[in-house]
């Protein structure tokens, strides 16, 4: 792993990547207080979700198309900027009146952070030799996982003992020193060639090369699944804070078994995934799906907060595993021409399935309870899980009957 931060592109944008991160786990749980005080209402916590998703779902679908003439540097550069004054603004908002404002600096934030992540992808494919990319990416994760841990525990005392709100001047703060890391990379403009075909051709082509790419198409459907079975995670919040009537900080300690899942995810998939190749990849990625429907099953059929917690770790583990192996394969299976453009949609479909999933699961557990939801999605991961490892195997077989 050290090897990796020699890079001084990577290395800077490790950095940057994870004082954001570290602002960004401060404003979660202030968002989730400030709505159950402004509403009350789990349904809320759905709302909040898709007016957070929808606008970036959207966006993504052009963004890359977009990104592929610009400098990648400034674009990362104005995005923090822009998120560092809209999320300052939640700071004031103190009556239910001010609602809908909420809502809309959602939107604006998610709008830019659709700019964002694209464009990171391409710079750090750019910076980073593809047999150091499985590294890479399992670094970001385990580094984000671990200050999932760290962070939520800060900004659960930090919620038990003041007001959640300072969260958000914290989460300011850190985009802007994002920022300031940001400024010391060099020109990210791309090192394909610019071109002079208008953005709609440039989006059409890239909606066509995923179409004709199955490894690619089969990669973004598996990770559309495991992002509808990753929406038990707003029903989390309404299941911690209406139905057992814990308080916040609880919701935000249940954060650090998420985390720990997280770098542990990092830890093995760096070592074990380039040693099982193609096909153990394929295996651990159809397993990873049901093992996560297994612990969404457990977290809201269990009394203790203990087993939750246990079944909590388990679920990360396995959904940041799955998300590690599948971002690196998508990463290799890209020709660099449409990198942008894959990842951008990959932005819109999976956040989009995040989104609708949120809002069934939010709906569905407020009218139903979350016990009765959450079987209904154990049941969708599992038959999902299934399906891939079927479809892996036949295409095994497919491969013996060639040869």
């Amino acid at each position: 792993m050290s090897s990796i931060l020699k890079h001084p592109v990577f290395r800077r944008l490790y950095a940057a990547h994870i004082i954001h991160i570290v602002g960004n786990e401060f404003t979660f749980i202030a968002v989730v207080g400030l709505l159950q005080d402004l509403s009350g209402s789990g349904l809320s916590f759905a709302a909040g979700t898709v007016f957070r998703m929808l606008p970036y779902v959207i966006t993504s679908l052009f963004s890359g198309a977009l990104l592929e003439n610009w400098d990648k540097r400034r674009v990362m550069i104005i995005v923090n900027f822009l998120r560092g004054v809209l999320v300052s603004l939640f700071f004031w908002i103190t009556t239910p009146a001010y609602l809908w404002a909420v809502f809309l600096l959602l939107i604006l934030v998610n709008v830019c952070s659709a700019f964002f992540q694209p464009a990171m992808q391409v710079a750090i494919v750019q910076s980073v030799k593809q047999e150091d990319r499985l590294q890479a990416n399992s670094l970001l994760q385990g580094t984000t996982s671990f200050l999932i841990i760290v962070c939520q525990g800060v900004a659960a005392f930090l919620v038990y003992y003041f007001s959640y709100r300072f969260n958000f001047l914290l989460d300011a703060a850190c985009y802007f020193v994002s920022l300031l890391i940001l400024l010391k990379l060099p020109s990210l403009s791309g090192t394909e060639m610019k071109t002079s075909i208008g953005f709609f051709t440039r989006l059409r082509e890239g909606i066509d090369y995923i179409r004709t790419v199955p490894k690619i198409k089969s990669v973004l459907l598996y990770q559309m699944a495991e992002r509808m079975l990753g929406a038990y995670y707003i029903m989390l919040m309404f299941h911690i804070l209406q139905e057992r009537k814990e308080g916040l900080y609880v919701f935000g300690l249940l954060d650090i078994p998420l985390g720990l899942g997280g770098v542990l995810a990092g830890v093995v998939v760096s070592r074990w995934a380039d040693r099982a190749g193609e096909k153990g990849v394929n295996t651990a990625l159809g397993w990873a799906l049901v093992a996560m429907s297994l612990s969404v099953y457990g977290m809201f059929h269990s009394g203790p907060i203990l087993v939750l917690a246990v079944a909590t770790l388990f679920c990360a583990f396995a959904s940041f595993s799955s998300s590690i192996m599948a971002v690196t394969r998508l990463q290799r299976l890209t020709d660099a021409e449409f990198l942008a453009r894959v990842f951008s949609i990959r932005e819109m479909l999976t956040m989009g399935s995040f989104a609708v999933g949120c809002l069934i699961v939010g709906y569905g557990a407020e009218k139903a309870g979350s016990s009765l939801v959450s079987t209904g999605l154990a049941i969708f991961g599992v038959i999902a899980g299934l399906i891939w490892l079927l479809a892996a195997r036949s295409l095994k077989e497919q491969k013996k009957e060639a040869v």
